[in-house]
């Protein structure tokens, strides 16, 4: 990846100075947020308002209720509502991952001081201030980097907020991401009030009925190709209406898929509308999953990796596969016993 030459990463002293110094801090989520982008928006308006600042929560999806145990999730905004000083932007590798704010809200952004707290491979280092490390497991892990560089203390909130975007971004901590500074963080923040285990049950285990349907009806479309190296599947909006579902009720399926012996690429698409499909990639070390997503202007990590493609859903998983197939053709074939990360 080349950076421009006029952005750059910036360091925690840098970007701790701009945190003090702003009277009103808006923090925002990535579309269909999941539990990184918003742990992580949770994590900023705590820590603006430790430090005297004006905050606020905007996602253009509303969060899942399922996130309803974090402090201050209930008044997230749809758009901002503050007048522009420090923007915060988390967990987005482009600017245009925020969704509709990105062209909505163009001119409000174009007044806004923009950090960029990420931790994507892809990223593109849009902010003014850019706070990225692809090594991390999360965002969050990259966010709490600054806690003691703002001398901040850890509160159960605080560290709930941060624990819940590493669980889900880690897998669990099974994700080849997870590395022995995630766990030293994970413990840090169990010791300041963090429930991992109810983190974890919330996040990774739980499923409403209506959830548990709209998974039976994507895997029922499951199908299969070069082999079994690729397994596949769909969402359309016709089965999110049916079960009484959201878009955000399929997060985790993909990586139910990957969990296919034979698999070297699990791919979802989803159908958010007519000439709107969203891709969501996994892959085992064989295959680079942002080779796959870039081919269509998306990114993300080597093993998790997403994009938009504009056509319909049958369509854009017709392309797909086929970019997918051509990475395989370039790659070996498996070791007995590989699974997908």
């Amino acid at each position: 990846m080349t950076i421009p030459l006029d952005r750059r990463e910036s360091s925690l002293a840098e970007v701790a100075v701009a945190l003090r110094s702003a009277r009103r801090i808006t923090a925002i989520c990535h579309e269909n947020p999941d539990a990184d982008t918003i742990g992580a928006a949770v994590a900023t308006a705590i820590i603006g308002q430790r430090l005297g600042a004006e905050t606020e929560i905007v996602s253009i999806d509303r969060p899942a209720p399922m996130f309803d145990f974090l402090e201050g999730i209930g008044d997230v905004k749809p758009r901002p509502t503050l007048e522009p000083d420090l923007a915060v932007v988390c967990d987005a590798a482009t600017l245009a991952r925020v969704g509709r704010i990105a062209v909505d809200e163009a001119e409000w952004l174009s007044r806004a001081r923009l950090l960029n707290v990420d931790h994507h491979v892809s990223s593109d280092y849009f902010g003014d201030l850019n706070l990225v490390d692809p090594r991390a497991a999360a965002t969050c892990q990259v966010l709490a980097q600054l806690v003691p560089e703002l001398g901040i203390d850890l509160d159960p909130a605080l560290a709930t907020a941060l624990l819940t975007g590493i669980v889900r971004d880690s897998q669990g901590f099974a994700d080849p991401s997870t590395s022995p500074e995630t766990l030293r963080l994970t413990a840090r923040l169990m010791e300041a009030g963090a429930s991992l285990p109810r983190i974890h049950r919330t996040i990774l285990m739980e499923m409403p009925y209506g959830m548990m349907e709209l998974w039976g009806r994507i895997l029922a479309t499951l199908g299969a190709a070069m082999g079994g190296r690729i397994v596949h599947a769909t969402l359309t909006q016709a089965m999110v209406d049916e079960t009484g579902t959201e878009q955000h009720d399929a997060d985790g399926v993909v990586e139910f898929m990957a969990r296919s012996k034979s698999a070297d690429v699990a791919i979802l698409v989803r159908e958010l509308g007519p000439l709107e499909t969203r891709v969501s990639v996994r892959t085992t070390p064989s295959v680079d999953a942002t080779a796959i997503a870039s081919a269509f202007d998306g990114g993300g990590h080597a093993r998790r990796a997403g994009c938009t493609v504009a056509a319909p859903v049958d369509r854009a998983l017709s392309e797909v596969l086929g970019v997918a197939s051509a990475a395989l053709g370039d790659s070996q074939a498996p070791a007995q016993g590989d699974a997908v990360a």
